[in-house]
């Protein structure tokens, strides 16, 4: 059937080079996530030692083939998570030289790279540990809540672009956006969302942890802190690169939307997303929200409770093996989902993944069983627009 799209993309290609970016509508984000893996489960991409081993050239050149404009990497290595090597805030030429030689490939290829962070790195906990703890605040929160860690997010992303820059200007604008926390969100099992009573006091302002409306609003101020600092942080770099951090539904995770970041029984999924409605009404340029192929899709959809403001991608959609039997079945769900995505006019899509059979759990890849999926879902066998 023919689709047809309410809204004019509010992203497309704008540069000589014809790279993506958020501000033009002549086209849509049509993507891949590239995750290179060690032992199933670690991100390698970038790791020293193992660069060199991936075929990423013969990927690359297959991606453009397949017509996908972009590209969704991970940051995150063993070496990354160690620190560098290094005792103080820095990062690496080791780390960065790879960081580069990617960029510059997928370049030659057109095809423009997100960026995409979680953990600080080792050698910046100096930076964290300069600033006072705050009260009432424990665990995985701490992300969110402790200004050492985003004055610490906030450095690495300076230090990593200015690098970058400083040994390829052609690299650097290769570089079309940035999810700085891969799925961020808090825990309902670590304060101060584990309390059900009492009042926390969070920048000057008291919050009644009996209401789920103090409690949805202590997240939506702290997480809008967290986002607006790192994203001023990164465009004082670089103003042409888009800012958020990639999101899951409330109700993937087992809420009914936004509910006030009620409690979750022991041993349930603790994790609860920050709210993109409030993310965008500051400094996040854009929404990015992961859907899987599952029943839930519609109400995870529907619960996200998504802002039109501001352009919205699909970062992660794929398909569970556990899920569907063959990669055909798999390839057909992921298109419902995306087409599902049209009435929600999201903007662009990033199919997971590319080829990493190896990854634990196992979803579908786009190459595997003679590139099935690819040959459902790319651009070049499914024009979008």
């Amino acid at each position: 059937m023919r689709i047809v799209l309410l809204l004019v993309s509010l992203f497309g290609i704008t540069s000589p080079n014809k790279f993506v970016s958020f501000r033009s509508n002549q086209t849509y984000l049509r993507g891949t996530n590239y995750i290179p893996l060690l032992n199933g489960t670690r991100h390698a991409l970038f790791e020293p030692s193992l660069y060199s081993t991936w075929k990423i050239e013969d990927e690359l050149t297959q991606m453009k083939i397949y017509g996908y404009n972009y590209v969704r990497v991970f940051l995150s290595c063993p070496y990354l998570y160690s620190g560098f090597g290094l005792s103080s805030p820095g990062i690496s030429i080791n780390y960065t030289k790879n960081l580069v030689d990617f960029l510059l490939r997928a370049s030659n290829h057109q095809i423009s790279v997100m960026l995409t962070g979680d953990f600080n790195p080792l050698n910046y906990q100096s930076i964290i540990n300069s600033y006072p703890l705050p009260a009432n605040v424990t665990g995985i929160n701490l992300i969110v809540f402790h200004r050492g860690q985003i004055a610490a997010k906030a450095q690495f992303f300076q230090d990593l672009l200015s690098q970058i820059r400083l040994l390829s200007q052609i690299a650097f604008e290769n570089i079309f956006a940035i999810d700085i926390f891969n799925e961020i969100s808090i825990s309902v099992h670590c304060q101060p969302f584990s309390l059900t009573n009492g009042f926390v006091s969070f920048e000057d302002i008291l919050y009644d942890m009996s209401k789920g409306i103090d409690r949805q609003q202590l997240l939506d101020i702290a997480g809008n802190i967290w986002m607006d600092s790192i994203v001023k942080a990164i465009k004082f770099i670089s103003s042409n690169i888009s800012v958020t951090a990639s999101l899951f539904s409330p109700n993937a995770v087992g809420h009914d939307g936004f509910d006030g970041v009620e409690i979750r029984p022991v041993g349930a999924d603790d994790r609860y997303p920050l709210r993109s409605a409030s993310l965008i009404k500051g400094l996040a340029d854009y929404t990015d929200l992961h859907v899987y192929a599952s029943n839930n899709v519609q109400k995870e959809l529907e619960g996200a409770a998504l802002s039109r403001e501001k352009p919205i991608l699909m970062g992660e959609t794929g398909a569970y093996t556990g899920d569907f039997p063959n990669a055909s079945i798999a390839a057909l769900a992921i298109k419902k989902v995306i087409i599902d995505s049209f009435n929600y006019r999201f903007n662009g899509w990033g199919i997971w993944t590319w080829n990493s059979v190896d990854q634990i759990p196992r979803f579908w890849t786009l190459t595997e069983q003679n590139n099935t999926i690819n040959k459902v879902l790319s651009p070049s066998f499914w024009p979008i627009g």
